[in-house]
């Protein structure tokens, strides 16, 4: 987050609600990048972390962190025949 010039300054605090742990422990895909902006609504208050994620193999945006690259998922043998469509 210091590298990113859209994010406000981290505090402790913002580890609290933060989504990449949760992201990282559903989807360990080498090639999920994410990018972590800390944001604050009205007045400085609910302030947030924001997670934006990008296939680096791909090359596309993953709208989806939590569930991953669909790119990626098409590759993997097996995985429509058990989910179906999952783009």
């Amino acid at each position: 987050m210091e590298q990113n010039r859209n994010s406000k300054a981290w505090q402790p605090k913002d580890c609290a609600k933060c989504p990449v742990p949760e992201i990282l422990q559903a989807n360990s895909s080498p090639d999920l990048v994410l990018e972590a902006t800390i944001k604050e609504g009205f007045m400085g208050m609910n302030r947030r972390v924001e997670v934006k994620a990008f296939c680096s193999k791909h090359l596309i945006d993953v709208p989806q962190p939590h569930v991953g690259c669909p790119e990626c998922a098409k590759e993997k043998p097996g995985l429509q025949e058990l989910f179906g469509d999952i783009d």
